[in-house]
């Protein structure tokens, strides 16, 4: 590509695939030649008149913001896919040197180069044209193989040129720079001058401002004096408007009083009138009673008749009472409804949403109540047409009670006719039966006929019932129509307050829709009531029919004789009655008025005496009420003008406070941007948190990968140490074969002495023994290699792993206690947000927390401070300032405050695994200074509940009188000398002398015994430690405060955040394979010993148990 770029005369030519313009080809052509003749050599200007820049989609500036018409596809950054293919030289390698002249496929790809800065505008173009030059030179390298120094010196001057163009161009560009700077100077001062014309500005308006307002209250009181004024004029009108009624009133009752005086007089003489009448009345009343007496006598003997048709009627009570049921079902049914119905109508009116347009809803309000006006009419006639039905009904009815009635007469006259014939006439008995069974027959057929009649008027009464039910439906949607109205109104109402008096009458119109609609209602109920009444009275009398039938056909003959005489004396009677409550009625009418009217007299009477004392009252009042008005006009107008001093007052307050409320603003804009940019803080924290917890996670991933590899190389282990147990097996084997053949060869040599004649077949045969035993001896040698080998390999490969799983868990141990810290630092920042977010208002500042102690600002969660520890490798009690922040869940020991800042705890325990907090005594701390012992507590956790860096666990020597150990592998490693017989687990070589033993190393855990070189020369040699650490012994640590006050803190800070339940141990199925979590992980040490042993907590009983039992050392120890 390179080639076909310096050889562009010959080897340029353009895509058949793509359209090209003629500017986009002219411009590649015009940049592509010679550079005495190349496009921008005088110039960007040049560049830029060039036609392709010309366009209505791209100029010259803004090319590089717009989308190129062809982007060619690029999968990576060395993508060659658009470059032509060098093929390879299939041939032999040369070996003769590369030519001098330049090739193109003799540079390597490295990727494209991208600027950003057009490389036209930058001031170094004296480096271009100089590797312009040089191409140059080097493409005449390859045309020609020597220049003229002619050309040479032409070349130079045209740089030369060049660089004095150049040079111009920068100091032309140097003198634009500096006037550009003159003119930002110039308008800095212009926008200072502005600035502070501006606050002049803004100090003449506010001046103007209150000037404005101190008119604006001297304009509202000249109002307010002149409605005073004219209120004034209007009460002393109103008093004599009131005075001129009050007069009309009390001629207008002198008046009503005369004519009640007349009506007085004309109801008395119609009083004596109507008496003397009712005296009349009551003697044909007594002549009515006593044939009223005759008549009652004749019913008594009814009376044995009815007694059988009591037993009909009580069987059609009992199919009553099963109706009344049912329709108690129905109305309990109709309860719900109408509850379910309310509900409703209240979750309707809850779901609708505010009044968007109040003018519409008017509207629609008009128009719901013509409509309502129009469907109250409907059912108006629809009662009207019910009523008339129902009063016909009462008609028809009433009609039929008198014709039984009257039937039921003439039966009984009839019956006691029959009865004088029977008595004259027992001979004719045969006959009578007879007659009896006809009348008996004819008996059924008008039962028949009535029972026929009664289905008629059942299924009217159902008809009636129907539309009684639909126009119950039709009541109970007009019903539901007016409550979701009223709620409409009820919403309408509260917005509407504020509109026309137009819109309050028709509200007034609604209401008294509404009302009418209620009285609709009562009449309905009490209609519906009447109706159930009407029921009754039916029922009742279809059973008085049934019963009267009966005896209709037994007393028909005597009802013919008795007929007349009733039908007389029950004309005479309703006569006599009606007349007599006609009577009555006029007689308590005018009863009422005499005395209504009585009253009015006595009352006017007594209102014309207290109006009297009224005036009296009235005219003293007046005159002290003129004297008292003019005094509170002075003490008014006194008053009026302190008011005006307190309101001008008022308005320079007001603008003070306006002032002042605009700074707030300004201090509120401030801490809104210091929550914002804390807000992005706590939000790139929770980024680096999701980050960590995600690295967490790949890193458990991993630690499972190697704990699945681990176990697997364990597996190969435990096979090749069955491998060595055959082997050895076979070693041992071979030994006891070899013992046997060399006593055998001994025996054959004391033969061979004894007897030499059978030498020769012996000697062959020892021969032939001697070399099986070297060939084994051989074989025996390289399996043992072999054997060696592979052990020495997998040691390797099983110590690497170790290696790996330590440094892995080293840093999830780091990466932990990071997260820890950034976690307390979230919690901080999310407790200054809160504090913040209550307190908006405060102008205290944002930064308090960053203080040595944050116990103050949040006492329930957090707590940091400088603490000491015990120093390390001292008897005496030495202390080391470190830096303690108590979050919600963790405790973090920081080295300083650097680290605090970093997040760089070196060690961390868990809250959770707290047992107790308490101030320690002389007797706990021994060694320390009694001034100390008040400043000093003693803080009491689980060993699983400590995170501590290795690279001081490794190395850290335990205190308290215990000697210094060595850490490799999981074991700790004590220096001792064994004047014992021992053996060395490592080597076979003897690890005991009685006078000079050599150097030894023992674990103080697991017992291991090896000579002291093994761990300086050949470490891979010495196995694992397989004794696991336990992690749910309680340790304890001391810590030293400043004062007795900060301990008691610190004490009563932590116990509030000790867990209540004891802190939960490991399970047990973690301890339950302790040489595989030994052999996974490097065991963790106490970071510092006490001279106590460690609590443990007992597997029966949830306290803590103190050990105290100590460790024992081994008998081959030197004391």
């Amino acid at each position: 590509t390179y080639g076909k770029i310096m050889n562009h005369q010959n080897a340029l030519s353009f895509p058949d695939d793509v359209d090209m313009s003629k500017d986009a080809k002219d411009l590649i052509c015009s940049f592509l030649t010679d550079r005495k003749v190349r496009l921008g050599r005088t110039g960007v200007d040049e560049i830029k008149r060039h036609p392709f820049f010309r366009n209505d989609q791209w100029t010259f500036d803004n090319i590089r913001d717009t989308v190129a018409p062809v982007v060619p596809e690029l999968h990576s950054d060395i993508d060659t896919s658009n470059f032509d293919d060098i093929e390879a030289e299939k041939g032999d390698a040369e070996t003769f040197s590369p030519p001098k002249a330049f090739v193109g496929n003799q540079l390597p790809f490295i990727g494209f180069t991208y600027f950003k800065e057009n490389q036209l505008l930058k001031g170094g173009g004296n480096s271009s044209s100089v590797e312009e030059s040089n191409n140059s030179k080097e493409n005449a390298k390859d045309k020609e193989n020597c220049l003229d120094k002619k050309e040479l010196q032409k070349n130079l001057q045209l740089l030369e040129e060049q660089l004095d163009h150049e040079m111009q161009a920068k100091d032309e560009l140097e003198q634009k720079c500096r006037n550009a700077t003159n003119r930002l100077d110039k308008l800095v001062k212009e926008l200072d001058k502005e600035m502070n014309s501006r606050q002049k500005v803004e100090a003449s308006l506010r001046q103007l401002e209150r000037e404005r307002a101190l008119l604006q209250h001297q304009s509202a009181e000249s109002l307010r004096k002149a409605e005073m004024e004219s209120d004034r004029k209007r009460s002393l009108e109103n008093e004599l408007n009131v005075l001129r009624d009050q007069l009309e009133d009390l001629k207008k009752r002198n008046q009503q009083s005369q004519i009640s005086n007349e009506e007085k007089m004309q109801l008395q003489r119609q009083l004596e009138e109507t008496n003397a009448v009712l005296q009349a009345e009551k003697e044909a009343a007594a002549r009515m009673k006593k044939c009223q007496a005759e008549a009652q006598k004749q019913a008594q003997s009814l009376e044995v008749s009815l007694g059988e048709v009591q037993d009909k009627y009580n069987q059609l009570e009992n199919c009553k009472l099963e109706q009344e049921k049912q329709l108690r079902g129905l109305q309990a049914e109709l309860e719900e409804e109408r509850r379910n119905r309310s509900l409703g109508a209240e979750t309707i009116s809850d779901l609708q949403g505010s009044l968007s347009g109040l003018e519409k809803e008017l509207k629609e309000m008009k128009s719901t109540l013509s409509k309502i006006q129009t469907e109250k009419k409907e059912l108006q006639g629809k009662l009207n047409n019910l009523e008339k039905e129902k009063n016909n009904q009462e008609i028809d009815l009433t009609f039929k009670l008198k014709s039984l009635q009257q039937s039921l007469e003439q039966e009984e006259a009839e019956h006691k006719a029959t009865k004088a014939k029977l008595a004259d006439k027992n001979k004719v008995y045969q006959s009578i039966e007879e007659a009896k069974s006809e009348a008996l027959k004819e008996m059924e057929n008008t039962l028949q006929e009535e029972r026929s009649s009664k289905l008629l008027v059942e299924e009217k009464l159902l008809q009636l019932q129907k539309a009684h039910s639909m126009l119950d439906c039709d009541y109970k949607r007009a019903a539901h129509k007016l409550e979701e109205l009223k709620m409409q109104k009820k919403k309408s109402s509260e917005e509407v307050m504020q509109l026309t008096s137009r819109l309050e009458e028709e509200i007034h119109k609604l209401s008294l829709s509404q009302s009418e609609l209620k009285m609709q209602k009562q009449q309905v109920s009490v209609l519906g009531s009447s109706e159930k009444l009407l029921k009754q009275e039916v029922n009742q009398l279809l059973e008085m029919k049934l019963s009267l039938e009966k005896q209709n056909q037994e007393l028909r003959r005597e009802k013919q004789e008795a007929d007349g005489q009733l039908k007389e004396l029950k004309d005479q009677l309703e006569a006599e009655q009606y007349f007599t409550t006609l009577y009555k009625t006029q007689t308590r009418e005018l009863k009422d008025e005499c005395d209504e009217r009585n009253k009015l007299i006595k009352e006017l009477q007594q209102q014309l005496a207290a109006y009297n004392e009224e005036r009296d009252s009235l005219a003293a009042q007046l005159e002290s009420s003129l004297t008292k008005a003019d005094s509170e006009q002075l003490a008014r107008s006194i008053a009026e003008e302190q008011y005006s001093l307190l309101e001008k007052e008022k308005i320079m307050k007001e603008l003070e406070i306006n002032d002042m409320m605009a700074r707030h603003k300004q201090e509120l804009n401030e801490k809104e941007a210091t929550i914002s940019s804390l807000e992005e803080s706590n939000r790139t924290l929770t980024v680096d948190v999701a980050n960590l917890a995600s690295e967490k996670e790949e890193l458990n991933n991993k630690l499972k990968e190697l704990q699945q590899e681990f176990q697997k190389a364990r597996e190969e282990a435990r096979q090749m140490n069955s491998l060595k147990v055959s082997f050895e097996r076979q070693l041992q084997s071979e030994r006891t074969l070899k013992i046997q053949a060399v006593n055998k060869l001994a025996e054959v040599m004391n033969r061979r002495e004894s007897v030499r004649g059978g030498a020769r077949g012996i000697d062959t045969e020892v021969h032939r023994k001697e070399k099986e035993n070297r060939k084994l001896q051989l074989e025996l040698k390289a399996e043992r290699q072999k054997f060696n080998s592979t052990m020495m390999k997998y040691q390797k490969d099983l110590t690497d792993m170790q290696a790996v799983m330590a440094e892995e868990n080293n840093m999830r141990l780091e990466l932990q206690m990071a997260l820890d810290s950034k976690d307390s630092d979230i919690e901080q920042l999310r407790c200054q947000l809160t504090s913040l977010s209550v307190h908006s208002l405060d102008t205290t500042s944002i930064g308090s927390g960053n203080d040595v102690e944050l116990g103050d600002g949040y006492p329930d969660s957090r707590l940091e401070g400088w603490i000491s520890f015990p120093t390390k490798n001292t008897k005496r009690y030495g202390w080391d300032k470190k830096y303690v922040v108590v979050s919600s869940k963790k405790i973090l020991f920081y080295n300083n405050e650097q680290d605090r800042e970093q997040s760089n705890p070196f060690m961390t325990l868990d809250i959770d695994k707290l047992f107790h907090v308490r101030p320690v005594t002389q007797t706990d701390v021994y060694r320390a200074d009694a001034r100390e012992i008040p400043r000093i507590f003693q803080i009491l956790y689980a060993n699983e509940g400590e995170s501590k860096r290795n690279e001081e666990v490794a190395v850290e020597p335990a205190t308290h009188e215990r000697p210094n150990y060595i850490s490799h592998k999981g074991h700790e490693f004590i220096l001792t000398l064994y004047h014992f017989p021992s053996n060395c687990d490592v080597c076979t070589r003897p690890l005991w002398n009685v006078f000079k033993p050599p150097p030894a190393l023992e674990c103080r855990r697991c017992h291991t015994k090896c000579h002291k070189d093994h761990m300086e020369k050949n470490k891979e040699s010495i196995e694992p430690c397989w004794v696991s650490y336990d992690s749910s012994t309680a340790k304890e640590l001391l810590l030293l405060t400043n004062s007795k006050e900060e301990q008691q803190r610190w004490i009563s800070h932590l116990r509030k955040r000790i867990p209540r339940k004891n802190p939960t141990l490991s399970p047990p199925a973690a301890q339950s394979s302790p040489q595989e979590f030994a052999s996974m992980f490097p065991p963790k040490v106490s970071p510092r010993s006490s001279p106590r042993n460690s609590p443990q907590l007992s597997s029966h009983r949830n306290a803590i148990k103190i050990q105290a039992t100590k460790t024992q050392q081994t008998s081959g120890k030197s004391s």
